[in-house]
């Protein structure tokens, strides 16, 4: 009797320990800044909004990579009006090629900012990885349209009217972000999360390497991942929460980086990475 107990803990242990061998040998759905990898790199990437009906958009992000890697991993963000309205956030293994796409309802005269992270791990003598940014801004009219430039009066109209309400809803949420957190004025470069695609971070102290702030820029991605994305999907699908556009705020002494963003409560937040 007491033979056979010992016998059976002994498998439930053996057991135990193969399947979290297992688990730690799959590819985990996880943005982790490792060293960058030069050798590898994207061929395509894109984030696009296409009109398909009177009241709907396919907002879709695609990208492949020059060659297969361990894991590859796609995240969007999609803004109306600052506020954040849609997340999509696919992996596979391994894989070249991501494509993903998601239907989101228009609204009249609105300002549309889609942001997306192209992420890969890449596994030879040792873990590295590679990313690419891509965005878009679109507008709605009254009727409806989706523009990226105005072709008449009445979209000029549109787009100054989303412009306006999405630069004040904006500008309170952070100046409430700043004075909570205690943020100091003057002593930071300001770029908004739907910005940085297209940023030029070359004139900022302590990224003019581009091999350093592109490292910056991959651990920034690690922690929005962690801290804001994965936690707050689920509440941005349900339509419980009211977040807005993170703002990136560069120390002008080049030694660090502070990103202001609402949890999934909507409570402010900081994020916090030395360089």
């Amino acid at each position: 009797m007491r033979k056979g107990l010992i016998l059976g803990c002994v498998f439930f242990f053996i057991v135990l320990c193969a399947t979290y061998i297992i688990r730690m040998q799959q590819p985990q759905p996880v943005i982790q800044h490792f060293p960058l990898d030069s050798s590898a790199a994207f061929t395509d990437t894109a984030t696009s909004m296409k009109k398909v009906d009177f009241r709907r958009i396919h907002w879709r992000l695609t990208s492949t990579l020059d060659t297969e890697a361990y894991l590859r991993q796609d995240i969007g963000l999609l803004y109306e009006n600052g506020k954040l309205v849609g997340v999509m956030n696919k992996w596979l293994h391994p894989a070249s090629r991501l494509i993903q796409e998601k239907t989101h309802i228009l609204r009249p005269n609105k300002q549309l900012d889609a942001v997306s992270f192209h992420f890969a791990e890449l596994h030879k003598d040792h873990i590295t990885s590679t990313f690419k940014m891509t965005g878009v801004r679109s507008y709605t009219s009254d009727t409806y349209e989706l523009f990226s430039f105005p072709k008449n009066e009445k979209e000029m109209q549109s787009r100054q009217i989303a412009k306006t309400e999405t630069s004040r809803t904006l500008q309170q949420v952070w100046t409430d972000a700043k004075r909570q957190l205690a943020i100091p004025d003057g002593q930071y470069t300001e770029i908004p999360l739907n910005s940085l695609p297209t940023a030029d971070l070359s004139t900022i102290p302590g990224l003019t390497e581009d091999k350093k702030s592109q490292e910056i820029i991959s651990r920034l991605w690690e922690g929005l991942y962690r801290n804001y994305i994965l936690p707050i999907g689920p509440a941005v699908e349900k339509g419980t929460v009211s977040t807005y556009i993170p703002l990136l705020l560069f120390d002008k002494s080049g030694k660090h980086l502070r990103v202001l963003y609402q949890d999934e409560t909507g409570q402010h937040r900081e994020l916090l990475q030395y360089y």
